[in-house]
C-alpha cells in the first residue's frame, strides 16, 4: 500500500512540473518579417520588376505576371496588376518576358511601365 501511494505522489509531482508555464516567448511577427528582403509595409514609390506575362485583361486594364522578387516590395509570385494606361498592354502577349515598374502608393500596386524583353 505504501508503494502505491508513493508512486502516485511522485507521478503527481512530475505531472505538476510538466504543466508549469514555459518561459519561452511567443514569436514576434515583426521580427520574422525583418528577416526577409521585403519590409512589412513598403514605402510609397516606384519598384522595378521582371517577369512573364500570364494573362492580359483589356476590360479590367490589368496584366497577370509570374514575377521575380521585387526588392523592397514583395517576394516572387504570380498575381494580377492593374495598369495605368491600356496602351501599355499593346503588343504584349501571354508568355512574353517583361521588365516593368510598379508604383506602390497607399497599399495599392499599379504598373505604370511595362516593356517586352528578349
Amino acid at each position: 500500500m505504501k508503494f502505491t501511494i508513493w508512486t502516485i505522489a511522485v507521478s503527481l509531482a512530475f505531472l505538476n512540473l510538466s504543466c508549469t508555464k514555459s518561459e519561452t516567448k511567443p514569436l514576434n511577427a515583426a521580427a520574422i518579417n525583418r528577416s526577409t528582403t521585403t519590409p512589412a509595409t513598403p514605402k510609397d514609390g516606384n519598384y522595378n520588376g521582371k517577369g512573364t506575362v500570364t494573362k492580359i485583361n483589356l476590360d479590367l486594364v490589368s496584366v497577370g505576371l509570374n514575377h521575380e522578387d521585387i526588392e523592397g516590395l514583395m517576394p516572387a509570385m504570380q498575381m494580377e496588376f492593374y495598369v495605368t494606361d491600356k496602351a501599355l498592354l499593346k503588343g504584349l502577349a501571354v508568355g512574353d518576358r517583361v521588365d516593368f515598374i510598379i508604383e506602390y502608393k497607399g497599399g495599392r500596386e499599379t504598373i505604370n511601365s511595362i516593356k517586352k524583353t528578349k
